[in-house]
């Protein structure tokens, strides 16, 4: 008999609901994130490739480079910001009643209109084959005050690594993409002048939103793995009776603060990228949920109800 009901309520019908709305949202904040990529990577790298071609063209490169970055930084990025504080409070809906935890106010502020949930339901079209078992199912064996901390362990896990492969991977193509650019700009043997407005110009804003997302999402790791590491102490604690079952629900309820400050402000994360690295990461968190169930000695019989 399982001891707790996560596996089993995370696939009823309203939290699958909010999933989907927080999908929806986060695909609508996506749409801004490549508008946001058109205006701060392609744009200058057409510039740039107008430039080297057409050499009347290149004071407007740097003319249209600036206009880029001040677009950037007064609408765009503001518009992918305001998508994800709604996504992160459908998450903190959904993770509050599936895992237990009582709202926060003082740090999440009201919940959301159900408009705004019914709303984004109603326009999500992908199915829901990717939001089934958010949660490894392994936690039903374990008790709610200790499944708990091991799905917010798993999720500061799962963030935390995904934005150190993904930041890695942002920075290093943008370096690739200018140092192609030098390479081109040597080869034709452009003037120092030439070199500034039509190569460093075009590229200052792939490089600034490279750079800038490249250390928030180093930032954003480094503070989850913070948080990680005081979810495995409190583990121990737990699993050894070193922590009383209403202390852990306390403690997890900080974890989730930090849970949910980490989503209003971390930023996105490319879907093409996403998809090629959830496949595998997926695998790792549930066989790494299971292993820390069988190292504190919780007995996992079959496979809990999905």
């Amino acid at each position: 008999m399982t001891l707790n009901a996560i596996p089993e309520k995370q696939n009823q019908p309203k939290f699958i609901r909010l999933l989907r709305a927080r999908s929806e949202t986060y695909r609508c904040a996506v749409h801004w994130q490549i508008v946001q990529l058109i205006f701060t990577v392609l744009v200058p790298v057409g510039c740039a490739i107008t430039g080297l071609l057409f050499t009347q063209t290149r004071p407007y490169v740097a003319m249209i480079a600036i206009a880029v970055t001040l677009l950037d930084i007064a609408i765009l990025d503001r518009a992918v910001k305001r998508q994800l504080k709604i996504a992160a409070l459908i998450c903190e809906e959904f993770d509050c009643q599936l895992l237990d935890i009582p709202w926060d106010s003082f740090t999440a502020g009201k919940c959301l209109q159900p408009e705004t949930i019914i709303k984004a339901d109603r326009h999500w079209s992908s199915g829901d084959s990717k939001l089934v078992n958010w949660y490894p199912k392994v936690v039903a064996w374990a008790p709610m005050y200790l499944a708990r901390i091991v799905c917010q362990r798993t999720n500061l896990w799962y963030d935390a690594t995904l934005r150190e492969k993904y930041g890695s991977f942002l920075l290093s193509g943008a370096l690739l993409i200018t140092i192609m650019f030098v390479v081109a700009g040597l080869v034709v043997n452009l003037s120092v002048d030439d070199f500034v407005v039509t190569i460093f110009a075009p590229c200052a804003p792939l490089l600034s939103w490279a750079l800038r997302d490249f250390f928030k999402q180093r930032d954003a790791a480094d503070a989850q793995k913070m948080a990680r590491s005081e979810a495995e102490s409190l583990w121990e604690l737990a699993i050894t009776g070193g922590c009383c079952q209403d202390e852990c629900a306390r403690r997890s309820r900080e974890f989730q603060n930090t849970i949910f400050q980490r989503r209003v402000s971390n930023p996105l994360i490319f879907p093409l990228i996403y998809n090629w690295l959830r496949a595998g990461m997926e695998v790792d968190m549930n066989l790494g949920a299971e292993d820390l169930l069988r190292k504190a000695g919780i007995t996992i019989v079959a496979s809990p109800p999905s």
